[in-house]
């Protein structure tokens, strides 16, 4: 008896349960968990590649504590062999570089860094691997739709270093209704001469997959899909209108092995078909140490474009004219110690120009000798209009003897100067003119200097690549533009000041 009833009551119970009479519990509500600053290894699931994507994100300090607000979003892209971890990884250390700008003054965005194993940011020519197609249809839409973003083309960038470079410049080239900013760093690019040179396996490995010429040598590289992606053939005058609508910021170091020779040469052809861009080159080759400096220019750029800044007038080195400086009644400065010694040694520096204000030539003398009192040199006016510059040494070199003679060549007075390059141990061009022909000696230091706006530009371009053709010693500098011209003339004898040899 007493085990029917069991057997009932049970039943029963069962019979309650499952006829959906039970008495639902009334959960509590959960605040969801807040998102960490930075978060690595997300992923999402992409209908295009048919994979999982994987992604980091960092966010902004206050991100969860102003549920209302909203950011703009930067697309970092990784270079080959990287992954999505690598701009945090110990090497570039993004978050570290991004908190100390921050602090600086930098407005708050999102930075997104997506997985790109080695697509150059591209889809795939034969259609198998649609990675461009994959971030403008799913990836941006879904981070726009998961976090606060401002989601307009107007706050929304690309940024990235090696293939990342050019994942950053193809995606905003194709898609400027998208991007509106894009800083390539050190962007993998070649001109169609070095690919055409690659090795087999280099090309097939990189390239070829890519943009189709797979298995190819010479023009068989330089396929039609190809054009449609090379930055190089994209920026030309028919394509003015369709490419201005993007601020872009390229930048490389000038000890790369062959990548500033396709930099350079895009900043030339972007100059000659007018479209207005920011191009550095600062000392260093294809290194984190690069990348990270790179950010300290390209982020406040990028925000100030946002804010409604036109254009970028930033140095980032301030002029420092000394105004108690003690000219010879020649106008030429002589170092304490170089007067003082009883050997006339040291450096001897002949400053050629011609047309360019004498005042400012004067004040330039005053910045190059700034702090090096202690050092033994002279620095020696010449203004070409009067004398050759041979004429000039050939009058001061009894009266101011030197281990060292040296030339800086002002303006138009580039040839002029490299005619007599025999007469020097090192040649200073700070926004020189030069035309072809160029001949270079390996032996002696050349420097190159000029802002991203100056006429000379395919001068520089031309003196950059006979030195790196001669295996010369150089160093080339190309800083911002200011609007201010004797402010910009200084600026640039800033520089000079910091690539002297022999002092």
């Amino acid at each position: 008896m007493i085990r029917s009833r069991i057997i009932i009551a049970v039943a029963a119970l069962f019979a309650l349960t499952s006829c959906g009479c039970e008495k639902k519990r009334v959960l509590p509500e959960v605040e969801p968990a807040p998102l960490g600053r930075y978060n690595t290894n997300l992923s999402f699931t992409s209908a295009v590649l048919d994979r999982n994507v994987p992604y980091d994100i960092l966010l902004p300090t206050g991100y969860n504590d102003n549920p209302d607000k909203r950011y703009p979003v930067m697309y970092m892209f990784h270079g080959l062999g990287d992954d999505n971890t690598s701009w945090n990884g110990s090497w570039l250390r993004g978050e570290e570089k991004i908190t100390k700008l921050e602090k600086e003054g930098l407005e708050p965005m999102i930075y997104v860094f997506p997985m790109g194993w080695k697509a150059y940011g591209s889809d795939r020519y034969d259609g198998h691997f649609s990675y461009m197609t994959m971030i403008a249809t799913e990836f941006v839409p879904m981070i726009d739709k998961t976090y606060r973003t401002i989601a307009d083309k107007e706050h929304r960038g690309t940024i990235g270093y090696s293939m990342g470079g050019f994942a950053a410049m193809v995606n905003a080239m194709k898609h400027p209704e998208l991007f509106s900013m894009s800083a390539p760093l050190s962007m993998s690019m070649r001109t169609d001469d070095q690919y055409k040179a690659e090795s087999q396996t280099g090309w097939d490995g990189q390239w070829g997959k890519i943009f189709g010429g797979l298995g190819q040598g010479g023009d068989g590289r330089i396929t039609d899909y190809y054009k449609e992606h090379c930055p190089l053939h994209q920026f030309t005058a028919e394509n003015l209108d369709k490419y201005t609508k993007v601020h872009w910021f390229l930048t490389c170091g000038d000890d790369e092995e062959q990548l500033l020779i396709a930099n350079d040469d895009l900043h030339v052809l972007m100059r000659d078909n007018g479209y207005p861009h920011e191009f550095r080159v600062w000392n260093g080759g294809h290194s984190s140490s690069y990348w990270r400096g790179a950010l300290e220019e390209v982020l406040p750029y990028f925000s100030s474009i946002m804010a409604g800044q036109t254009e970028w007038q930033k140095s980032l080195l301030e002029v420092n004219v000394p105004q108690d400086v003690q000219f010879t009644e020649d106008g030429i400065y002589v170092s304490e110690a170089y007067s003082k010694a009883d050997k006339k040694e040291g450096v001897v520096i002949y400053i050629a120009y011609d047309g360019t204000d004498p005042s400012w030539i004067k004040d330039g003398m005053s910045i190059i000798q700034r702090g090096l009192s202690s050092k033994q040199f002279v620095l020696i006016p010449c203004d070409i209009s009067k004398k050759d510059i041979h004429e000039w040494v050939a009058f001061y070199k009894d009266i101011y003897p030197a281990t060292y003679t040296q030339a800086l060549a002002i303006g138009k007075t580039g040839n002029h100067v490299l005619e007599k390059q025999s007469l020097f141990s090192s040649l200073y061009f700070e926004n020189a003119v030069v035309k072809a022909p160029v001949t270079i000696d390996a032996e002696k230091y050349y420097y190159i200097g000029q802002c991203d706006e100056d006429p000379g530009y395919r001068s520089a371009n031309l003196l950059y690549k006979e030195c790196k053709a001669a295996g010369g010693k150089f160093e080339y500098r190309c800083r911002n533009h200011l609007d201010d011209p004797r402010l910009d003339f200084l600026t640039g004898m800033e520089y000079v000041k910091t690539q002297l040899n022999n002092l």
